[in-house]
């Protein structure tokens, strides 16, 4: 999924090594930041101060889309979306091979389907790991950089399924009957909204308040639901998105970038809770 890129040298790298991304630009970057930032005080200070490693972490998923490593190319390539219509209200499983076994029985590629929400869900999972060992051995740096750098994993998959072209089938241009797309371009016109708009980490993050999750997939797949429903006000913006005074364009733009700071941000407190019951190996020393 793709973002209109300046410099001759850019578009031609992207064209090259990355083929489908969401939150071009900046925009991931801008997302990370804001989510750290909204942080409530019991976060670890560490964390909250540590904008800066998370979202520069943040565009790995994308660079792992690389054909000189095409194993690594070809298993990320589904952790970014998940287009909901594909399993026609089956509920999605809680864990990713109860997934892939129930797209057998339907007949479906999950590669095609996606896998957004056990990337989610699992990076989330991993970083409540490293918060415990965060809790064991506060002033051990080497945790808390690990801590950052599995934020910006997370960051990136959660900020993708926000936008809600990562949560349907029309992710580029909705399919008609005969099997043509009306709107081919659209994603890259919405993935570049955040940079192009001018939004900035302090003002997303402002006003947010994260809250922790009691079922973590429950409120991942919940996420999904939510940005698929609202594939029909991105298509009734069609030919808008890149006029930065349209009210309407801005305000959609916005308030999905708010949701995707908040919702990592909250996802990073899930975390952090859940961390305080986890119970590290007698084996284990940092």
């Amino acid at each position: 999924m793709k973002w209109m890129v300046k410099g001759v040298l850019v578009a031609a790298i992207c064209c090259v090594v990355v083929p489908a991304q969401a939150w071009w630009g900046g925009g991931h970057g801008i997302l990370t930041e804001g989510a750290v930032l909204a942080l409530p005080e019991e976060v670890p200070a560490f964390f909250r101060a540590g904008g800066a490693v998370a979202s520069n972490v943040v565009f790995d998923p994308d660079l792992f889309k690389n054909r000189g490593v095409s194993t690594l190319d070809h298993a990320e390539h589904g952790e970014h979306y998940f287009d909901l219509e594909y399993l026609k209200g089956r509920a999605i499983p809680a864990k990713r091979y109860d997934f892939i076994a129930l797209c057998q029985e339907l007949d479906l590629d999950p590669e095609r389907v996606g896998l957004a929400p056990y990337s989610i869900a699992e990076w989330t999972e991993r970083l409540t790991v490293a918060f415990a060992e965060h809790r064991k051995w506060p002033e051990n740096e080497t945790v808390q950089q690990k801590c950052l750098i599995y934020a910006g994993f997370i960051a990136h998959y959660a900020e993708d399924i926000c936008q809600p072209l990562h949560a349907t089938v029309h992710f580029d241009g909705m399919k008609q009957e005969d099997g043509t797309k009306v709107g081919k371009g659209i994603h890259e016109e919405v993935d570049s909204a955040v940079e192009r708009l001018g939004f900035t980490p302090q003002g997303l993050a402002a006003q947010q308040e994260p809250v922790a999750f009691d079922s973590l997939l429950g409120s991942v797949v919940a996420q999904i639901e939510e940005s698929n429903g609202m594939v029909d006000e991105v298509y009734a913006l069609m030919g808008q998105w890149e006029d930065g005074e349209n009210f309407e364009v801005r305000a959609l733009a916005e308030a999905r970038a708010r949701r995707a700071v908040g919702f990592t941000a909250s996802l990073y407190l899930t975390a952090w809770r859940n961390s305080e019951a986890i119970r590290l190996p007698g084996w284990l020393a940092r």
